[in-house]
């Protein structure tokens, strides 16, 4: 426990008794008594209890005679922690099938640093041994293979080698299959998009099961890259960097050095389209200006029919609910690499296709891109909320129930929306008061449509606000079940804070009553006190 920046030791039953108070509000003292002690004397136990507490923070913690006991204002549970949660107090009298429970309701597993994780899982590899590493351009392999070599202890080379770990990349060495079969070797293949080739396949078959991985390099999330290539670097510099190279931790340095385009990344992917065929390639390039999922309407106005076969084979396009690039990131690169004529003429062929067809949102896409205005709705914008102004009153402990796509950091959540139809979202534990909620952070999404925004849903009702720069947004959320959503394409670093709400003049959006109505009719057809100086 911290007590103005400085640890105390408590001991079981007393933070126990805390934790209590601070996760399930206003209790008995003879129901406390029972869950701590359950004895005859229990009620006398917790009396010493609170005397031992108020001993160790050098305050009264609660007033002579209160019942039920209140966790006074100053004392403040921290809920963004490293490790278990409420590690050791299972064993404290009656509290092991509370404490499972509160394990089971708000624990938000930390996900894993990706590319340290690995480096952990294979450190027990040995020689010989066949590591297939999978992954886009830009996907760092030669520098996973380095920092594999050292977790190791082993030499790394990029020649054939009888020892060591041996680093092989397309075009792979001609040399007789029993000779690789024979090495001591702890051999590394780079295997890129596309069709497997011939080389891995036949080395694939005769390795031993127990001898044998192949691995798909993730992406680095904004948290890893931010405490590595990105180290020291400003938000707003780091996010787009990230950002346009797709979170590829080779080319984020480009980017960075870059900002207006570097050359090396479009080198490499112009490189990789030579394994097309001449009209598959400007069929690809053609493509460039559909970004998220290309609607048929487009795939055949830009002529792309006869080639999306050759295009998802060798691994540029991807099918998922409809044909879409594999990395947005790579999408990007060839439509920049477009003059501003022939991008004219494919956004042209592309609305007036989509225009034919109905398609209003897809086609305002192509609008905007030609400079035309277009009207409201299309996208997600600032809707559902009206400003009231409002104090932050007494702060209140804020739980979350389950999140998806956020990294949790030391002082809040992180997120990298990198493609299109991608989103996070965190859910909270209902409310059971009207409280004032504080989402405070830093935000980068590109020019342009989509941006990035965050939608806040209640239970009948849902409103959005878009994120830029540096941002602090401030919402009056009824009891009951809500949670955030973020949408669009960028990336956020963001906390929560919840309030009880008071009188002020700090602007706090309010979902209107008109929208309330409106929601809740849809869904329907559808289905049919200050801060605290004490943190726990």
């Amino acid at each position: 426990m911290l007590f103005q920046g400085k640890e105390r030791r408590l001991s079981q039953k007393g933070l126990a008794l805390l934790y209590f108070l601070a996760l399930e509000g206003p209790t008995s003292r003879a129901r406390l008594a029972e869950l701590l002690y359950g004895h005859g004397a229990a009620l006398q136990n917790l009396r010493v209890e609170i005397h031992r507490l108020a001993k160790a923070l050098g305050r009264e913690v609660f007033p002579k005679g209160q019942d039920p006991l209140v966790l006074p204002d100053w004392i403040r549970l921290e809920v963004m922690g490293e490790g278990e949660v409420l590690a050791g107090l299972e064993g404290v009298g009656g509290l092991a099938d509370w404490v499972l429970g509160v394990r089971e309701r708000y624990h938000v597993p930390r996900e894993a640093a990706g590319r340290g994780r690995l480096l952990g899982e294979l450190s027990s590899l040995r020689p010989p041994f066949l590591l297939v590493l999978k992954g886009r351009l830009g996907a760092g392999q030669r520098a996973f293979a380095q920092a594999l070599a050292g977790v190791l202890g082993l030499p790394f080379h990029e020649t054939l080698r009888p020892e060591g770990l041996v680093y092989l990349v397309p075009p792979y060495p001609e040399v007789p299959l029993k000779d690789l079969l024979r090495s001591r070797a702890l051999l590394v293949l780079r295997l890129d998009p596309g069709e497997e080739p011939r080389f891995f396949l036949e080395l694939r078959a005769h390795y031993p099961a127990d001898r044998l991985r192949v691995l798909a390099l993730p992406l680095l999330d904004w948290l890893e890259a931010k405490g590595g290539v990105l180290a020291g670097v400003p938000f707003p510099e780091g996010a787009r960097a990230y950002f346009h190279a797709g979170g590829q931790p080779e080319w984020i340095p480009d980017w960075l050095a870059c900002p207006q385009g570097p050359k090396r990344p479009l080198a490499q992917l112009r490189l990789q389209t030579r394994l097309l065929s001449e009209p598959a390639r400007l069929a690809l390039e053609r493509l460039s200006v559909a970004p998220g999922r290309i609607p048929e309407e487009v795939l055949d106005a830009l002529e792309a029919l006869p080639y999306l076969e050759e295009l998802e084979r060798k691994g540029f396009l991807v099918y998922q609910e409809g044909y879409r690039f594999a990395a947005e990131a790579e999408r990007r690169l060839l439509y920049a690499s477009l003059d501003q004529g022939r991008r004219h003429e494919l956004h042209e062929r592309a609305a007036t296709a989509l225009a034919f067809s109905g398609r209003l949102k897809e086609e305002a896409l192509h609008r905007l891109a030609l400079g035309e205005r277009v009207g409201e709705g299309f996208f997600f914008r600032t809707t559902g909320w009206k400003g009231r102004p409002l104090g932050r009153g007494r702060e209140r402990v804020l739980l979350p129930r389950g999140h998806g796509g956020l990294s949790l950091g030391e002082e809040g959540f992180a997120l990298g929306l990198l493609e299109w139809d991608q989103e996070a979202w965190l859910d909270l534990e209902p409310l059971e008061e009207a409280l004032v909620l504080e989402v405070a952070g830093e935000a980068y999404s590109p020019e342009g449509p989509p941006g990035l925004f965050l939608e806040v849903r209640g239970p009948k009702a849902k409103g959005f606000v878009r994120l830029e720069g540096v941002f602090r947004r401030r919402f009056l959320l009824a009891p009951g079940p809500w949670g955030l959503r973020f949408l669009g394409l960028g990336v956020a670093e963001f906390a929560l804070r919840a309030f009880l709400p008071r009188p002020g003049e700090a602007e706090v959006w309010e979902l209107t009553p008109e929208e309330v109505k409106k929601e809740g009719e849809d869904e329907g057809k559808e289905e049919g006190g200050g801060q605290g100086n004490v943190h726990l």
